[in-house]
């Protein structure tokens, strides 16, 4: 009995940590944002738009796809992260300091990316959805990691910190180690932490 109990405590915690670094990774998401909203106010970056309105909409079926496969406390980081892609895709925008396209290439990935959303809507299976999500996102980020890479300076490495702790916090967050539930925020983070070396790194060696 007392065993059982101390298992039931045991696991308690451990859901109260996930919940916590859940809301963590929330909260990071939300200061990155506000940071990079600053950001372009000062009108200091230059976001792609493509990517942010491709980002807006994948991130939203990733983080349906991942509550109808299971996924809790780590899908508070992807629906953050969504209203995060939205508020940015539409302030850059109005200040008018996005870019559309650097190439006619952009537009060839915009719609590699479209086309995943569409493949989601007829399979409608919650693994394969977000496999699909994680493609077509790596199709909607391309033209950010070739902008950045071309010019760092269009981004800034202080709006992108908040996003690659809040990565590692929906990381922690994870309820279990499926793939459904692995794989989205892992791809996040993966591609946060290249943004962010890119800028910081290559920013150096171009100034």
């Amino acid at each position: 009995m007392k065993q059982n109990l101390s298992c039931f405590y045991v696991n308690i915690n451990r859901m109260e940590i996930k919940a916590i670094f859940g809301i963590l990774s929330a909260v990071f998401t939300l200061i990155g944002a506000i940071l990079y909203l600053k950001s372009i106010q000062k009108k200091e970056i230059n976001p792609h738009l493509l990517s942010w309105l491709g980002w807006s909409f994948i991130t939203l079926i990733g983080a349906f796809a991942m509550l109808s496969s299971g996924s809790t406390w780590s899908t508070i980081f992807i629906f953050s992260n969504s209203l995060s892609c939205i508020s940015i895709a539409i302030y850059s925008i109005y200040k008018k300091v996005g870019v559309w396209s650097t190439n006619i290439y952009d537009y060839v990935f915009f719609g590699f990316g479209i086309l995943g959303i569409v493949l989601w809507q007829i399979l409608d299976y919650p693994l394969i959805a977000i496999i699909l999500s994680v493609i077509a996102d790596l199709f909607f980020a391309i033209p950010t990691v070739i902008k950045v890479y071309k010019n760092p300076k269009s981004e800034n490495a202080r709006s992108w910190i908040p996003y690659f702790i809040a990565g590692i916090c929906g990381l922690i967050s994870l309820s279990f180690f499926s793939l459904s539930e692995v794989l989205y925020p892992a791809y996040i983070f993966i591609l946060n932490t290249c943004v962010l070396l890119i800028i910081l790194f290559l920013g150096k060696t171009k100034s």
